[in-house]
């Protein structure tokens, strides 16, 4: 048995879908009045009805019964039931009979109601439910009936009006054949009492009128506005739908039905029509951006209301920012709704507000609305304006200040300075401007408090305040030195040392000191004290008295001015030093150095000089002819590359002194001499290539020397640039090969004729010292088969620790690995090993370290191809089993196993080569009835070939299958079925792959008694095979060449 589909379709239209189930020997559907049932059954289905009180019972021809409870419900429009099947619908209608006997007619329908049938009642397929024979044609249960009473070609109500004591159950019937004329029936409307509601949610809208009365009859029904007519039909219903533009306008419209008929006409009263299709309409008028509303922070503090008027009992839902409140409309028209406080956030912003009003018919309209929310005011001072730096000095304070800052376009802004408030001048980009008054600004030094208060468009209100500085004159300044010290006078020492003026100021001025109309700006430290230096070229010599200026300026701009007066005194004696150059070039080289230098110049006779040379001092006297010598060992010259400097002091009696300096160049060393050793050839290690195209030696020297380079006992001079960058080219030839050490010196001369050596080694390593590589031994024998190629071969030797190799392994290029020892290794994988028979080349290539190369090769036997499989010719019987056979000859090893459904058994046996060209095999112990034989030959690479020979078990047409386990291990390509009479072997995709590892290809050979079936085998045309015919199959991912003689099945798997 199977479920059984239903639908029940009530006068809107609503569908409700249910399932009879299998399982279930009953099944209730639930009906009210006015709804369309449709079984997914056809007529023979339908074993018999009957009806219990309202309820309908349906019996299954399989012994299901379905109950619809109150189908034949009194209340309301009759109800209707339908069967459904292969696409066709027709309808079921009741007759009963006085004495409770119910009937069923089933044809098509020819009128509806409300609703179409369309796809909701029909089914496109079936349940088959019958289990009885099924008649030709299935015809209306009602025939019999009819036959009986002679009534032909009646409905349901003619089957009715023949039958004495019939009535139609269900639904209306009527039309007659054969009889008296009818009595003229009075007509009737349908729930004439209902006030039905039209428009919402429930669509589409239209007025139903509906009712009953004499065939025929003229019916004509007004509602509201609109009138339609109708004639009552032959099963004496009748009724009219207004729609569209039939439908009435908006309002209470109760039905007037006239009915004109038999020479009568009736006026009668319908339902009362509630018709609403209009959504309600709404308004706001405050709360919203169209009414010119903003909430500020204080009105959003009490929560958001927005209001309006509408459609009184409509309902209202207002959403902004997810957060809805619903109210309804009041009598008077009014509406209103309130977010509390904090549902929006504080700021300035716009939301989105839409307004949804449903009227009670669910009519619905939507309207959108902007709130806009705006809590901020804002306000700043630019307090560092104010005087153009934030400090309001003594000149700014008398001509009065400006006060400006920004805040919120629209806004009013007050600004209070010190006690005095001022309102500001707001422009139309929200910046303002205010002027206090000297009078507003108090002397002094401190910090003035300025508050702005700003209130915006919408009387949002925000306050800030700054500190406007306040400096209006110069605090402490003066001086705390003298010039010319204790005694007040400038000499010559104290001029040539400069002036250093001192004082105190205000902390933050600037402080200018003007001296003999030289301008000099002092330091001035955090704590006002102030230094002005004058160096000693700005100080005039000579004797003379003058005034000295200073002038303060503090950080607000205020200024003041003091003055000191300054004696000079700097004249003094005469001071010369020898210009002739010392050593005769002013250079002291090394070796002049060694003997000592003597120094000399002029000076007033017996005057008394101080001689400084490198930091060296000697005190000589002047002779009575002016000159003085001063000598310095060689102790007191100390070595190296540098200027020593060289100064003569003497002092008059007035206590100036002068100084007369000079220098002289010593130079007793080579400068900068360095050999770039580890960074020739790049790393300090010259390789092969860099050997064969020449190395470059570099290094650096003092600017002006000559270098001349030895590296392994070969000399060249070296270039040198202006700056004593030297350059030494060595030419292939004069670089040795090998792995060595090299000796290194490098030996330069600058201008001086000072002379340094630096010596030092450079490796040389221009070959890979040791590669190696063996191909013997590989797979145990030098020689790869299939079986050692599919799963890869090893290859390794020996080559110079730290380098890498790189095998060329016939054509694919490997990486290997190389052990800290130099021990390489690689795996060549299956992929890179060709099938075939043939001499693979194999290139090693190794680079050391110091990247030098080198490459050896060599060969490796690849044989993959498999031996042809061995061939029985004979095969010797004994009682019920087999004692021997012989194949033809051949030079591979051969080995035999005797095989089982369930096992397979090497199969010792001597052999021994006769006359006809073939190699007996005698078994030690007979190969029972039931067993067959797999022969393996295998070659000298270690590739195998099996042949599986099926022999005769005494029963012909046995079948044999290759599902034995572990067969695929004795690589059978071929099946022998000659040995056995009327064989059958079967073969399905699985057995094929598995038999051999070598080809996924397998020979049949046998008779025209012998048959394969294959599993989902598919002709793929012929071949010949060493002269003979065979067919070609495919088996999934397998060939099966079958000798053309056997008869060969395919069956589906």
């Amino acid at each position: 048995m199977k479920a059984i589909d239903f639908v029940v379709r009530d006068g809107a239209g609503a569908l409700n879908r249910g399932t009879v189930s299998a399982e279930a020997e009953t099944t209730t559907i639930q009906v009210t009045n006015g709804q369309e049932i449709s079984l997914n059954l056809r007529q023979v289905d339908m074993e018999g009805h009957s009806r219990s009180g309202d309820d309908l019972s349906i019996v299954l021809s399989d012994g299901r019964i379905i109950v619809i409870e109150n189908y034949f419900n009194d209340a309301g429009e009759a109800n209707r039931l339908f069967i459904s099947a292969d696409g066709y619908l027709n309808e079921v209608a009741f007759v009963e009979t006085t004495d409770g006997g119910l009937y069923a007619q089933f044809g098509p329908t020819e009128q509806w109601g409300k609703w179409s049938p369309s796809d909701d009642l029909i089914y496109l397929g079936r349940t088959e439910v019958a289990v009885g024979p099924v008649a030709d044609d299935e015809v209306s249960m009602l025939a019999p009936l009819g036959a009986l009473l002679g009534g032909g070609g009646l409905g349901a109500a003619g089957v009715a009006a023949g039958v004495g004591g019939l009535a139609v159950v269900g639904g209306g019937g009527g039309g007659g054949g054969g009889g008296n004329e009818p009595p003229h029936t009075e007509p009737t409307v349908d729930n004439a009492d209902s006030t039905p509601s039209v428009g919402g949610t429930v669509m589409p809208y239209e007025v139903v009128v509906t009712g009953t009365g004499h065939p025929g009859d003229l019916v004509e029904v007004v509602v509201g506005d609109k009138s339609l007519d109708t004639l009552i039909g032959d099963d004496g219903t009748w009724g009219v739908t207004f729609d569209g533009d039939n439908l009435p306008s908006d309002g209470t419209s109760q039905a007037d039905v006239t009915v004109t008929g038999g020479g009568e006409t009736y006026d009668l009263d319908g339902p009362v029509f509630l018709i609403d299709t209009t959504p309600p309409e709404v308004s706001v008028t405050f709360g919203t951006e169209s009414n010119g509303d903003i909430f500020n922070a204080s009105e959003l503090d009490g929560g958001a209301t927005v209001g309006g008027t509408g459609e009184a009992g409509a309902s209202v839902s207002v959403t902004v920012a997810g957060n809805t409140q619903t109210t309804t409309v009041g009598d008077d028209g009014s509406w209103s709704v309130t977010w509390p406080a904090g549902t929006f956030a504080g700021g300035e912003y716009s939301e989105t507000m839409t307004i949804v009003a449903t009227d009670a018919l669910g009519n619905a309209s939507t309207y959108s609305e902007v709130l806009v929310i705006d809590t901020v005011s804002e306000v700043a001072i630019n307090t560092s304006a104010v005087g153009g730096d934030g400090t309001v000095n003594g000149v700014e304070a008398a001509g009065g200040i400006t006060l400006t800052g920004s805040a919120q376009a629209g806004s009013t802004v007050n600004v209070t300075f010190g006690s005095t408030t001022l309102a500001a001048t707001v422009a139309s980009d929200g910046s303002w401007t205010v002027d206090f008054p000297a009078s507003a600004v108090a002397s002094g030094e401190y910090d003035a408090t300025v508050t702005a208060v700003a209130t915006d468009a919408n009387g949002n209100s925000a306050t800030t305040t700054g500190t406007v500085q306040v400096d209006t004159f110069v605090n402490a300044f003066n001086y705390t030195s003298t010039a010319g010290g204790a005694d007040g006078v400038i000499n010559q020492a104290e001029a040539q040392s400069g002036l250093v003026v001192t004082g105190q100021a205000e902390p933050g001025s600037t402080v200018s000191v003007v001296l003999g109309g030289v301008t000099t700006t002092a330091t001035v430290a955090a704590n006002g004290s102030w230094t002005a230096t004058f160096s000693s070229d700005q100080l005039a010599g000579g004797t003379y008295t003058t005034t000295m200026t200073a002038t303060a300026t503090d950080a607000a701009g205020n200024t003041s001015e003091i003055t000191q007066s300054v004696s000079v005194d700097t004249e003094a004696g005469l001071l010369t030093i020898s210009p002739a150059p010392v050593e005769g070039d002013d250079i002291i080289n090394a070796a002049e150095a060694s003997d000592g230098v003597v120094l000399s110049g002029t000076a007033d006779p017996s005057a008394v000089v101080t001689v400084t040379m490198g930091g060296v001092s000697h005190t000589v006297v002047t002779g009575a002819n002016g000159v003085w010598n001063a000598t310095f060992a060689a102790g007191e010259i100390a070595p190296g590359t540098y200027t020593a400097n060289i100064e003569a002091t003497t002092t008059d009696a007035a206590g100036n002194t002068r100084t007369a300096t000079d220098s002289v160049q010593v130079d007793t060393q080579v400068d900068n001499m360095s050999v770039s050793a580890n960074t020739v050839a790049g790393d300090g290690v010259i390789n092969a290539s860099e050997q064969a195209s020449g190395v470059t030696i570099t290094g650096t020297t003092e600017p002006g020397s000559s270098v001349m380079v030895t590296l392994g006992g070969v000399t060249v001079p070296a270039t040198v640039d202006a700056n004593g960058n030297w350059t030494a080219a060595y030419q292939s030839s004069q670089i040795t090969t090998g792995e060595q050490n090299v000796a290194l010196e490098v030996t330069a001369t600058d201008a001086a004729g000072n002379v340094a050596t630096i010596n030092n080694t450079v490796e040389v390593d221009t070959l890979v010292n040791t590669l190696n590589f063996s191909a013997g031994n590989v797979a145990g024998d030098n020689v790869v088969n299939a079986s050692e190629a599919s799963t890869g071969i090893s290859l390794g030797g020996q080559v110079e620790a730290g380098s890498t190799v790189v095998v060329d392994f016939h054509g694919t290029t490997l990486v290997a690995n190389v052990d800290a020892a130099g021990n390489w290794s690689l795996d060549v994988p299956a992929s890179a090993i060709p099938a075939g028979s043939y001499d693979a080349d194999i290139t090693v290539m190794a680079t050391d370290a110091h990247d030098n190369t080198a490459t050896i090769s060599d060969t490796l036997r690849i044989d993959t191809d498999a031996p042809d499989g061995p061939v029985m010719a004979s095969l010797t019987t004994i009682g019920d089993g087999v004692r021997g056979i012989s194949i033809e000859q051949t030079d591979d090893d051969v080995s035999i196993a005797q095989v089982t459904d369930s096992a397979i058994t090497a199969t010792p046996a001597q052999s021994a080569d006769n006359a006809f060209g073939e190699t007996e095999f005698r078994f030690g112990s007979d190969v029972p009835d039931g067993s067959n034989l797999v022969i393996t030959a295998t070659d000298d690479a270690g590739n195998t070939a099996g042949t599986y020979v099926v022999l005769d078990d005494g029963v012909a047409g046995s079948t044999t299958s290759l599902a034995t386990p572990g067969l695929g291990n004795y690589q059978v390509e071929t099946v022998d079925l000659n040995f056995a009479e009327e064989a059958h072997l079967t073969i399905n995709e699985a057995q094929l792959v598995n038999l051999s590892s070598n080809t996924d290809q397998l020979i049949v050979t046998g008779g025209g008694d012998d048959q394969v079936t294959l599993t989902d085998g598919q002709a793929a045309g012929t071949t010949t095979v060493d002269g003979a015919d065979y067919n070609i199959y495919n088996v999934g991912a397998g060939t099966v060449l079958i000798d053309d003689e056997i008869t060969v099945n395919t069956v589906i798997g």
